[in-house]
């Protein structure tokens, strides 16, 4: 179904990115911009791919991954609705260093590097806001980084779970929660292999912190008084997304990149 210029404007206004700007502003930046609705499995942009724009998570989890050349992936970011990407490879010039691939069906608004640029040019605070969100991001990369080198593996996934209770709202007693990712695709995020995060599942399930059933996660009682009230709990990967609340364009496929499938196309 197609957006229209009027609803795509509208879902701009709503965007943290966009808000508040003058609305010759947001009309520069709507003409550039579509709705994406695509399954799993389907890559944004790759590895080696020249930047196209930016794009916002309406709903649905992405993976970003950085490949090494005998065919390694390590998983650097889960995307989640409300997070906004392509942000710093719209001002690098460069190739992508990074994939961003769908493992979930996914909604994203994608807005156009020439639109973007032109709305740049009416109004500076644009610029302003696309440079706090990649010092956001730079700060995330940098807490990623620091997490990996000093917490334990059981830590990570109780910083985890403590970030995903905090999302939702919960920060006492028992909380249900439900994971939005695959668990392998969780593992890969936190530096473990699918055994790891089932062998930290089940000693803190032997412990009487959680207890896991396929997606659902209750943290019980003891995990909350220990690790819910701790401060600095930041987003890391997926609660529930809201649904997109306004009809949703197509998405075509264009030839993929030798190795890649599913590439989105643009324009």
């Amino acid at each position: 179904m197609h957006t229209s210029f009027d609803d795509l404007s509208l879902m701009l206004g709503e965007i943290a990115l966009f808000r508040g700007l003058p609305l010759a502003v947001i009309a520069e930046v709507a003409r550039a911009s579509q709705v994406l609705s695509l399954p799993k499995g389907r890559v944004i942009y790759a590895a080696g791919d020249r930047p196209r724009g930016l794009y916002y998570v309406m709903s649905g989890h992405l993976k970003t991954v950085v490949s090494s050349p005998d065919g390694g992936e390590k998983v650097i970011e889960i995307l989640s609705p409300r997070q906004v990407f392509g942000v710093a490879e719209l001002f690098a010039d460069a190739a992508c260093v990074s994939t961003v691939e769908t493992v979930t069906p996914v909604v994203v608004m994608a807005v156009g590097r020439d639109g973007l640029f032109r709305a740049m040019e009416q109004e500076p605070e644009v610029a302003r806001r696309m440079l706090s969100a990649m010092a956001e991001r730079q700060s995330s990369i940098e807490r990623d980084i620091a997490a990996d080198c000093f917490q334990s593996g059981s830590a990570k996934v109780v910083d985890y779970l403590a970030r995903l209770a905090v999302e939702h709202g919960c920060e006492a007693g028992q909380v249900e929660l439900e994971l939005e990712i695959p668990k392998h695709v969780l593992a890969a995020r936190l530096g473990f292999t699918p055994e790891t995060l089932s062998r930290i599942f089940r000693e803190l399930s032997d412990a009487g912190m959680i207890h896991v059933h396929g997606k659902q996660v209750t943290l019980m009682e003891a995990f909350s008084r220990q690790y819910l009230t701790r401060p600095g709990v930041r987003r890391l990967a997926a609660v529930t997304p809201r649904r997109a609340e306004r009809p949703v364009g197509n998405w075509r496929d264009r030839a993929p990149a030798p190795g890649v499938t599913g590439m989105v196309a643009w324009g």
